[in-house]
């Protein structure tokens, strides 16, 4: 069971008798990592987690395990620090992310010392997937929304729609050196997720057929967007993340959030959007790569989801 705040990309594993789970808490305790020449660390979260990440990351010096996606790599990926990280690549438009915290007016300060102009997306720090998300108009408007004693991300809103006013947005992986594409969600609404592909998506038969287009092409993406999805994967610190996205008229790439925590799985029961299932078989083979488990190799791996004891 994937809980929040870990990845689900260790079920790309079939052979589960190689996998050992060991729970980390973030107060402290012993593991004994000797018996695994392969950890994979699946604490995902760097918001939520980071007492937990921490804690990974000590239990883990000395250790001479080969550890994929190590704590403190983890603990550099929230959404401020992505963006710090990824700006300035050609090609890739980062908008201005900076953090807040409850105070009112040092928020709206902090928002316009960072150079952020309305429209203004803000959500709460950690959480994922569309929730907590609302657009303002200025920056006295969101930080007027703040809770006290919660921690924000505001980020400047760029409008993504194409020229036929849909909104696409792209979710691919990279595992190792293999860049994966998920899917393509589209939506009416700048707010783009999974429930639009029931709601939108499904009786858009143009639409489908435009993702199932990019889902079965070997390259889904012409050398521009390439060459900057590798200049991403030259700057992020992980062995495996996920990356979501969009474009601008102008064929720029969008930056919408760059993590681990991505989820992998599940696919849409649909029978029409079955097409998804053929990122599976590459995703698994290169997870499997990842983690040095090649047809016919006896290794051990130990995935560490998030255990809050």
């Amino acid at each position: 069971m994937y809980v929040r705040g870990s990845s689900d990309l260790g079920r790309l594993i079939q052979n589960r008798d190689i996998i050992r789970r060991l729970l980390v808490s973030p107060e402290g305790g012993q593991v004994d990592f000797s018996p695994y020449p392969v950890i994979v660390n699946m604490i995902t979260e760097a918001e939520n987690n980071a007492k937990v990440l921490e804690n990974l990351r000590r239990l883990l010096t000395g250790v001479r395990s080969r550890v994929i996606n190590p704590p403190e790599a983890v603990l550099r990926t929230t959404r401020d620090e992505v963006a710090a990280m990824l700006d300035g690549i050609p090609g890739l438009v980062v908008p201005k992310t900076v953090r807040l915290a409850g105070n009112h007016e040092a928020a709206a300060q902090t928002i316009r010392n960072g150079g952020i102009n309305g429209p203004i997306i803000v959500r709460e720090a950690g959480t994922h997937t569309g929730k907590s998300v609302t657009l303002y108009e200025t920056a006295e408007e969101a930080a007027s929304a703040l809770n006290a004693g919660q921690d924000y991300i505001a980020t400047q809103f760029h409008d993504f729609a194409s020229s036929d006013g849909i909104y696409r947005k792209y979710r691919l992986f990279f595992i190792g050196d293999r860049m994966i594409l998920r899917h393509m969600y589209a939506s009416d609404h700048w707010n783009v997720h999974s429930s639009d592909r029931p709601r939108f998506m499904a009786p858009r038969p143009d639409i489908v057929a435009e993702e199932r287009a990019l889902i079965e092409r070997d390259e889904p993406f012409g050398p521009r967007a390439r060459a900057v999805f590798q200049a991403i994967r030259d700057r992020m610190p992980l062995d495996f993340f996920g990356l979501d996205f969009g474009f601008t008229l102008d064929g720029d790439v969008l930056l919408f959030e760059a993590n681990a925590t991505m989820s992998f799985f599940p696919f849409s029961n649909d029978p029409q959007f079955q097409y998804l299932r053929r990122s599976l078989e590459p995703a698994q083979a290169a997870f499997q790569e990842l983690v040095a488990l090649g047809e016919g190799e006896e290794a051990s791996a130990a995935q560490l989801p998030i255990g809050l004891a």
